[in-house]
């Protein structure tokens, strides 16, 4: 079993779910635009209490929300290094492609962990390494069903490698179910020491405040088919 230790800076929870409880709605604002799946961006007003801020934010767009979470995850470099176990000076921010980028396209479409990414390494928390796209498009990750993790990995290619001195440190805007992790952690030979960072991961099996800083280890098995996949 594979396990990725992971980290975010808060919970997703579906509109309507059950189990949202405290700062659910402006949590769900910020990863709205996050993900950066809507045509006309919806403002978004947060005060999340690790934001080195301290003061409500109104977020106009994708731009501002990766700004807003990479301050939060560059002031608390610390505690982040901490979760994931890094050790080394040198981190790779390798963004987990978004299910329409390919090799053609990787520069100008529409990539919401690269940008969260680019913020990160504007900060001086790593470098941005580009490694792997499709080389299909794949079905969007808020569609009716989703690819599994071993038909992503098969459509993965890779187009760059981290230094020899980095560890590496995957980047998603949202982590749903961890498959488009799965999928890019076995298609990098699964690194040693590799950890993961996002928004937030999706929760509806507790109720928590959605603001509470997350330590997640994903873990999968690539034996059976489909993937074995658990965030626990």
């Amino acid at each position: 079993m594979r396990i990725v230790q992971g980290y975010s800076i808060g919970s997703y929870y579906k509109l309507g779910s059950p189990q949202a409880g405290l700062n659910a709605n402006p949590m769900r604002g910020l990863v709205y635009l996050v993900t950066n799946q809507r045509k006309e961006p919806i403002p978004s007003s947060i005060q999340h209490p690790l934001h080195p801020s301290n003061q409500i934010q109104r977020l106009e767009t994708p731009g501002h929300a990766y700004t807003y979470v990479a301050d939060i995850l560059s002031m608390h470099g610390r505690d982040v290094r901490s979760a994931l176990g890094i050790t080394r000076p040198n981190i790779a921010l390798v963004p987990v492609p978004a299910p329409n980028i390919m090799r053609q396209n990787r520069m100008t479409d529409r990539w919401p962990a690269r940008e969260l990414a680019t913020e990160l390494e504007r900060l001086g928390f790593g470098k941005v390494r580009q490694c792997f796209v499709h080389k299909e498009p794949t079905r969007p990750r808020f569609s009716y069903e989703e690819d599994p993790a071993h038909e992503i990995a098969a459509n993965l290619v890779n187009i760059g490698r981290p230094l020899p001195s980095e560890v590496i440190v995957y980047v998603d805007d949202l982590i749903v179910s961890g498959d488009r992790v799965a999928a890019l952690d076995q298609a990098f030979g699964q690194p040693a020491g590799a950890g993961v960072i996002t928004t937030a991961f999706a929760d509806e099996k507790t109720k928590q405040d959605a603001y509470r800083a997350r330590i997640v280890a994903l873990s999968y098995d690539h034996g059976p088919t489909p993937w074995k996949i658990s965030l626990l």
